[in-house]
């Protein structure tokens, strides 16, 4: 039963107007970070990381709305690495994944819908240095698994 209010209370934040609207303390945080951003149409900050060098560019989305765990306001920042198609995640590559979590010392790989993200929680005023590094650790990985998964394009 608490499952059940739980996702039902999910769907409702989802789908509320304005649920995601922008946050001006995040937006002051990547203005000092110095990370340029546009915030889409539910209010989260979009980024595109360029390495021209590489001729490769990686879109992040920092969460617009921080949550809330025991008192401490995180943010979510993720990458998406490749649309999935219909069949979903290869469980070999699914297998592979839940294995390299366990060894990232930021960020994890999960699914929403039919993408697969990295993606990392940042807490609310953490330092504008640190949080540009753990925005280009999102990005950077990602974009190595986009590489990896569907070579010789950049879509994402």
């Amino acid at each position: 039963m608490r499952h059940t209010r739980l996702a039902i209370a999910a769907f409702l934040a989802l789908a509320t107007p304005g649920a995601n609207a922008a946050d001006p303390a995040l937006e002051a945080l990547l203005k000092a970070a110095n990370i340029p951003f546009e915030v889409d149409e539910d209010g989260d900050y979009k980024i595109v990381y360029d390495w021209s060098k590489e001729k490769r560019s990686q879109l992040v989305y920092v969460s617009g709305t921080a949550e809330d765990l025991a008192g401490v306001k995180l943010y979510k920042i993720f990458s998406p690495a490749k649309v999935l198609g219909e069949a979903g995640i290869d469980p070999v590559l699914s297998k592979r994944l839940l294995g390299e979590n366990a060894g990232y010392k930021f960020g994890s790989w999960e699914i929403a819908g039919k993408t697969l993200y990295f993606r990392g929680n940042v807490q609310a005023g953490t330092p504008a240095a640190q949080f540009e590094t753990l925005v280009s650790v999102v990005a950077g990985t990602a974009d190595d698994m986009e590489l990896e998964l569907t070579p010789g394009k950049d879509d994402l």
